[in-house]
């Protein structure tokens, strides 16, 4: 028997378990693998597993209902169909009595200066007073800013101080505001005298105007004097033409349009009407078109004459000059060509004058070049 040892064998190492092949595709979605494919590139490919059901959770608090936004009002505004804006705002727009000879030479600087030291005095205001133009047959004191109620109480108390007016009617002071154009339909004419129809037909309208609801509110916000035009030469009615204060917006013009007016037992109907307020004529260069405010003219011409100089030193000027006071030449016609120019540029007779409510007419006489 042979009792040599033998060599033991060695135990081999245990051989990691490979990975399991991948699954085969679910619903036939993802292609199969080629045979070149690794075990990790499989691996990778594997879909996810699924994650157990999560525990029921409180139910949350109901969320809040978003509300939208309101629109904000965009900002181009309503434009007003019957109504022309007026005069700036920056100021206090003074009356003196019909047929008094004030004018805005009569506010001088040292009144002005007086006034604001008032006005820091008084009413603790740091509104100032610029200087005095003539605006229509008023008077407008232009302002650092738009004075209130107090503070044009405060002018109008020291400007009634300082200049003397002769009878019972003191300078009164007008709001400045837009204008709106209305018309009153088939009033019943008034017979009277041609001289005097106007004057009668006015008296009864504002008699009527007492008497109704709608014409007593009506009434009060009246602008200017109103106007009456016959709707033809045998016609026993006619057409109330009436002026109103009110805003920008023709807020006052919307709300008596359409309303009736009872005058002389007829429903008479409030229309609005087309504003015509024409062309403005510079008080500076005397021509039509702009205002004097924004007049681009170096100097002042006179109206009688169109030389330059100040309509109050048209007679000084013309001794100096040896011209005749009494002639008259026109600025605009002369400027135009026109033949007929032996007046003063607001002489009523002048064809700017006639037609300074048709403004295609007025552009037409100076084309551009």
């Amino acid at each position: 028997m042979d009792m040599t040892p033998r060599k033991s064998k060695k135990a081999k190492p245990a051989q990691p378990t490979p990975p399991p092949p991948p699954q085969p595709p679910v619903f036939g979605k993802d292609p199969v693998p080629s045979k070149n494919n690794t075990y990790a590139k499989a691996a990778v490919r594997r879909p996810p597993q699924q994650q157990p059901p999560s525990r029921p959770q409180a139910p949350a608090a109901p969320a809040a209902v978003a509300i939208a936004p309101a629109s904000k009002p965009s900002g181009k505004k309503r434009r007003a169909r019957h109504t022309c804006h007026g005069a700036s705002r920056r100021g206090v727009q003074l009356t003196p009595p019909a047929g008094s000879s004030i004018r805005a030479a009569h506010v001088s600087p040292a009144m002005l200066a007086e006034i604001n030291t008032h006005l820091q005095s008084d009413v603790k205001s740091d509104v100032i007073l610029e200087h005095a133009e003539d605006s229509g047959s008023g008077i407008f004191i232009a302002a650092s800013r738009v004075p209130t109620s107090s503070e044009t109480a405060c002018v109008l108390k020291h400007i009634r101080r300082l200049i003397t007016v002769a009878g019972v009617v003191p300078i009164k002071s007008t709001p400045v505001t837009s204008t709106s154009y209305l018309k009153v339909i088939d009033v019943p004419m008034v017979p009277a005298e041609p001289k005097v129809w106007q004057s009668t037909q006015r008296s009864a309208f504002t008699n009527a105007l007492s008497i109704s609801p709608v014409g007593k509110e009506l009434s009060i916000a009246i602008k200017h004097a109103v106007r009456f035009m016959r709707t033809s030469a045998h016609s026993d009615t006619c057409v109330a033409w009436i002026d109103i204060h009110d805003s920008v917006a023709g807020t006052s013009a919307r709300s008596y349009i359409n309303k009736t007016i009872v005058i002389g037992g007829r429903n008479c109907q409030i229309r609005g009407a087309a504003p015509r307020p024409g062309s403005a004529l510079c008080t500076r260069c005397m021509r039509w078109g702009h205002h004097s405010s924004v007049c681009r003219s170096k100097g002042i011409r006179c109206p009688l004459c169109g030389l330059p100089h100040s309509e109050d030193a048209h007679s000084t000027y013309c001794a100096h000059s040896k011209r005749d006071p009494d002639a008259r030449s026109c600025v605009n016609c002369c400027a135009a060509g026109k033949t007929k120019r032996d007046h003063s540029a607001t002489d009523t007779s002048c064809p700017f004058w006639q037609n300074r409510f048709d403004r295609d007419w007025l552009r037409r006489q100076f084309p551009k070049k």
